[in-house]
């Protein structure tokens, strides 16, 4: 049971808070979205990093090299929230796709179809980039309301 002290997040306010994230987005095109979105999916990587050297001790230097998936992983190990670990395996599945093949998939669309690729791949794009900030901004709540449990 929770009590009256401990902070709290309605679905209206995370979701409001990642529409105000999103704004960053709205006038880049498609390739400065994709970087953007793989800048902020580095910043993640490395706050959880530092949730892995504060909370759980582990050794900055050890961990430095580590990939956004194999962070997911050990912090899942480590018992982190379920609900959380659950958006980050969805967010490193997005980021992998999007980091190995959404440029590639959108020029081959582009090329069999005479130039118009259509939004196949910009949607994965989209959806990435919505669960990226959604999991930033609970990443930096949590850190703020020490709400890791």
């Amino acid at each position: 049971m929770q009590s009256q002290n401990e902070p709290r997040l309605e679905a209206h306010e995370i979701q409001e808070q990642v529409h105000k994230r999103l704004e960053k987005y709205k006038k880049l095109n498609v390739l400065e979205q994709f970087a953007m979105f793989m800048g902020m999916a580095q910043v993640l990587e490395v706050g959880l990093k530092n949730l892995l050297g504060h909370r759980y001790k582990y050794d900055y230097e050890k961990i430095e090299t580590w990939t956004l998936g194999r962070t997911t992983r050990e912090l899942k190990n480590c018992g982190l929230r379920t609900d959380f670990v659950a958006l980050l395996e969805s967010v490193v599945k997005y980021r992998n796709h999007i980091a190995h093949e959404l440029l590639v998939n959108e020029a081959m669309l582009k090329c069999l179809l005479g130039g118009d690729s259509g939004r196949l791949e910009l949607c994965q794009l989209e959806k990435g980039i919505y669960e990226l900030e959604q999991v930033l901004f609970l990443h930096d709540w949590s850190e703020e309301h020490n709400a890791w449990s």
